[in-house]
């Protein structure tokens, strides 16, 4: 006769553990991220493109012209920034790689002309409806990139420096810099701190892990970096090739605490409880 299988009370005792605290631990989890969203005050940014190259703006006209080389006076490839009577000159930092219809189409690799507001609040189609009735500030600002801007930091195994090519310019990321210009209400240009590509948070989290075994004190990202969550980082990510990882050092997850891990090791517990009690019950057969 075969022996009577027996009950599997521990299996479903740890999966109805497993369960309350999912469900506790999942709860104290969204309050905490509810938390953190409501007493963190960031602004949230959207932008219009420009695509006309000549307008007016605060009674002023805009007028943006591509002047070649051979008509730039020793100058090169430049693009022209009329403000009223105001002018900046840009050097065409990437050559149109593409010969597509309006100025702006040609440039999109390096430089765009955006109209930028708070739309903290809003949905886009509200944030579009109350910019046509010029009911929110907005701001026009030109944001450029330049390759190869920053210096060069050999700081691999062999220190060898790269061509610079089309390639290298969209891999070479560390070597970005982003400027910015901001069209005053009050006319002329507003030149903004030029910044450069943010260091990734894999990367900061290994300098910040060897700093700690070897006793050195801990590095933080250098000065000069774009950071999230300003009107400069949504307007750089426009003109780049690949948009940068993000980065949890302003992330709500943050302040999970042990709210997260203990959600995680709940469900891996209610998961196999479940599949060790309902599993086939191995019945001993009599020699």
């Amino acid at each position: 006769m075969p022996d009577r299988p027996r009950r599997r009370t521990l299996p479903w005792t740890v999966a109805a553990v497993s369960l309350v605290t999912l469900i506790g631990s999942t709860y104290l989890l969204a309050k905490r991220v509810r938390a953190y969203n409501e007493s963190s005050v960031n602004a949230l940014f959207a932008y219009v493109e420009v695509v006309n190259p000549e307008f007016d703006y605060f009674d002023r006209r805009v007028a943006v012209t591509d002047v070649q080389a051979e008509d730039s006076d020793g100058l090169g490839h430049v693009l022209r920034v009329e403000y009223g009577d105001d002018v900046l000159t840009l050097p065409v930092a990437v050559e149109p790689r593409q010969n597509l219809p309006g100025l702006f189409n040609k440039h999109t690799d390096w430089m765009r002309m955006l109209f930028c507001a708070d739309r903290a609040g809003m949905s886009m189609e509200e944030f579009e409806a109350r910019i046509a009735r010029d009911e929110i500030d907005t701001r026009l600002i030109i944001v450029t990139r330049t390759p190869f801007g920053i210096d060069a930091n050999n700081q691999g195994v062999f220190g060898l420096e790269q061509d610079q090519n089309e390639s290298t310019a969209d891999v070479r990321r560390d070597r970005w810099l982003f400027d910015f210009y901001e069209l005053s209400d009050e006319g002329g240009f507003i030149v903004h701190q030029p910044l450069r590509f943010p260091e990734s948070g894999k990367s900061l989290l290994r300098r910040q892990n060897n700093a700690k075994l070897k006793g050195e004190p801990i590095p933080q990202r250098e000065a000069g970096e774009l950071q999230e969550r300003t009107w400069q980082y949504g307007a750089a990510l426009k003109v780049m090739p690949r948009a940068p990882a993000i980065t949890f050092e302003n992330q709500a997850l943050r302040a999970a605490g042990w709210t997260l891990p203990a959600a995680s090791a709940s469900v891996l517990g209610l998961v196999f409880g479940v599949f060790f009690g309902i599993a086939p019950p191995r019945v001993a057969r009599d020699a």
